[in-house]
C-alpha cells in the first residue's frame, strides 16, 4: 500500500491520573532530563502521529506546562479524570473522531519511558486495512501501546471505570497483531520503580 493511501493515525497519551500508589504525578518524573509526559508526547509526535492529544487531569496545570512548545500536540483537560481511566480514554476517541481523516489511534501511556520512536512506527506500520488492532507484546502481556482503527472506537468510548484498552484488547486477541515491544515492560507505578529508572 502506498505511503499516500495509508489512513492517518493520530495519537492519544493519557496522563490524567493521579498517580495514587506514587505520591506524586509520575507524568512529570524527569527521564534523562525529560519528564515522561514530554518523552511520551514527543516519540508519538516523531513516530508520526498526528494530531496527539496528551489527556491531562490530576495535577493538569503542571503536566500541561511541561509540555511548552511541543509542536503537533494538543492538551486535553478531563475534567471526569477522578471518575477512571476509561473517561480519559473516550475524550481522547471523541477528539480523534472529530477528524474524519483519523483511520487509528495510538493509544499510549506516560510512564512507559523506554518506548521510543522506533517502537511506535514499528506498530504503526503494521496497521493496515486487514490489520485494525496492533499491540504491543512484551512479558507475556499484549497491551499498549497500541494502533486500533476507528470502527472500534464507539466500542471503546463505552468503557467505563479503570477499564482501559487492555481488559478489551486481551477479549479480543485473535484479531489482535502483536508486534514485539520489549521497552514496553518498564513502567513507572512506585518510588522504587522511580528510583530504578534513574539509578
Amino acid at each position: 500500500m502506498a505511503s499516500s493511501s495509508r489512513p492517518r493515525i493520530g495519537a492519544i497519551i493519557l496522563a490524567a491520573g493521579p498517580s495514587t500508589r506514587l505520591g506524586y504525578p509520575k507524568q512529570l518524573i524527569e527521564h534523562d532530563g525529560v519528564a515522561l509526559v514530554r518523552r511520551a508526547a514527543s516519540v508519538a509526535v516523531d513516530a508520526g502521529a498526528k494530531p496527539a492529544f496528551v489527556i491531562v487531569g490530576a495535577s493538569s496545570k503542571e503536566v500541561s506546562n511541561a509540555l511548552n512548545g511541543l509542536d503537533g500536540v494538543k492538551i486535553l483537560n478531563n475534567e471526569r479524570w477522578e471518575s477512571g481511566l476509561a473517561s480519559s480514554l473516550s475524550a481522547g476517541l471523541a477528539a480523534l473522531s472529530a477528524d474524519k481523516l483519523i483511520g487509528a489511534a495510538l493509544v499510549m501511556v506516560a510512564d512507559q519511558p523506554l518506548v521510543d520512536s522506533d517502537a511506535l512506527k514499528r506498530l504503526m506500520a503494521g496497521f493496515d486495512e486487514h490489520h485494525r488492532i496492533v499491540a504491543s507484546a512484551y512479558d507475556d502481556i499484549v497491551g499498549v501501546p497500541v494502533v486500533i482503527g476507528s470502527e472500534h472506537f464507539p466500542a471503546l468510548m463505552n468503557l467505563k471505570g479503570d477499564e482501559g484498552a487492555g481488559r478489551w484488547l486481551r477479549a479480543r486477541l485473535a484479531d489482535v497483531t502483536q508486534v514485539d515491544v520489549a521497552s514496553a515492560s518498564v513502567d513507572i507505578d512506585t518510588p522504587e520503580d522511580a528510583e530504578r529508572l534513574n539509578s
